[in-house]
């Protein structure tokens, strides 16, 4: 097998002699001559010999009045040769073979896994900020490194790892649960009324409970006491010394709220509406590099924006070659009167706003009353509102301290 072998690498020659082949053979034997593979069909033999020794064997011919003629070549210089006359062949194949090597550097595909609150989008842009994008060159980042980056700039993130499948690249983050708000619940303080109302519901984590429902308190009253001490039963003897609580009062006191709203809307409405007139930004490109066609002027203060790429795509992967292009739809600004009811509407619409704005969060709107009118030209929205809000509100206990003299 290494014998065979080494003729295949080496290349060898199959030959016929025909006529006194045993004088033949003698004479280039004892010249050092290795021949194998020997057959005979009559007054003809069949041998092999190296490549190379064969042409040494032609003036032995003449010699022994032999003919030698050539049945097989066979081995690595002859595959070569075959090669190296077809040269356009073998430059193919070594410029295919540096293309793949070229291509295969970059990266062409970017995916994101285990996002929940966060989007994919906020991880891929990270992962751009650090060097993984669509075309990004694959020895420009470490995926480890790149994962440490991530973590940082996304304080969300609990864990991130970026994991590298031949030229695409995944992104798994895995998002960690929301830190709870940290407060100081070593200070004294009571919660009191931000505003009057009349009790729905309270829930004392931590104090007293100083009113009941269906109370109606006004505003500064005190709901929930951190300061308190141990009522005392009339029917049993007093303690020595009744028992105090000094601490931090937290819960939750929701109330029936009284509140009013006053709104007003222009008639004349104004609207940017497009011009027709366009511009448009193209930048080619190939792999990690953007090369701009054409000027790249400033983009218009009023315009409206949208993209247009045009991206090549191969079994249903978007390649990192193609068009990107930035349109700038030009507008211009207009203004026209508006209908009793659309203009209604828009005065609806910022009262809502104005209500959000004004209610805390968690709270909803019982009953409401909303009366409109229409003075020169302007629709003022007036609401009496029912609410059932959040009033409770935590005030700290400051405590002074006095100075005491001692006489000695």
């Amino acid at each position: 097998m290494v014998e065979k072998l080494f003729h295949l690498l080496t290349g060898y020659a199959q030959f016929e002699i025909i006529g006194d082949h045993a004088r033949f053979l003698n004479m280039t034997a004892k010249s050092g001559f290795a021949f194998w593979e020997f057959s005979r069909q009559g007054e003809r033999a069949c041998v092999r010999c190296r490549a190379r020794e064969y042409r040494r064997l032609l003036p032995f011919a003449r010699r022994c009045k032999v003919r030698l003629r050539c049945v097989k070549k066979r081995g690595l210089p002859f595959q070569v040769r075959r090669l190296w006359l077809r040269k356009g062949l073998v430059l193919g194949i070594l410029c295919g073979i540096g293309l793949y090597c070229f291509l295969s550097s970059f990266v062409w595909g970017v995916s994101v896994s285990g996002t929940d609150r966060l989007s994919d989008r906020q991880v891929l842009e990270a992962a751009r900020n650090n060097g993984v994008f669509l075309g990004a060159w694959k020895g420009d980042f470490t995926p480890k490194l790149t994962a440490h980056s991530i973590i940082s700039e996304l304080p969300e993130l609990k864990w991130a790892s970026v994991n590298t499948d031949g030229c695409f690249v995944e992104v798994a983050v895995g998002e960690g649960e929301k830190k709870p708000e940290i407060t100081d619940d070593l200070r004294w303080s009571n919660m009191v009324a931000a505003r009057e109302g009349t009790i729905l519901s309270i829930e004392a984590e931590r104090g007293r409970p100083e009113v009941a429902l269906g109370d109606t308190v006004e505003k500064g009253d005190l709901l929930i006491s951190g300061l308190y001490q141990e009522k005392i039963d009339p029917y049993s003897p007093p303690p020595e010394k009744p028992l105090e609580t000094l601490g931090a009062a937290r819960g939750s006191v929701r109330a029936e709220t009284y509140r009013e709203f006053t709104v007003q809307a222009s008639a004349e409405k104004k609207e940017w509406l497009p011009t027709g007139r366009k511009q448009t930004k193209a930048v080619l490109r190939l792999f990690g590099f953007r090369i701009p066609l054409g000027w790249q002027g400033e983009p218009p203060e009023n315009c409206r924006a949208y993209r247009d790429d045009a991206m090549l795509t191969a079994l249903g992967v978007e390649l990192p070659v193609g068009i990107e292009r930035e349109v700038f739809v030009l507008l211009e600004e207009s203004s026209r009167p508006m209908e009793q009811e659309e203009l209604k509407a828009a005065a609806l619409l910022k009262l809502r706003e104005a209500q959000k704005a004004a209610l805390p969060a968690g709270s909803k709107i019982l009953k409401e009353e909303l009366t409109y009118s229409f003075p020169d030209g302007m629709c003022i929205i007036s609401a009496n509102c029912r609410c059932e809000e959040e009033i409770g509100e935590i005030r700290e206990i400051l405590v002074n301290p006095t100075e005491t003299d001692e006489n000695f």
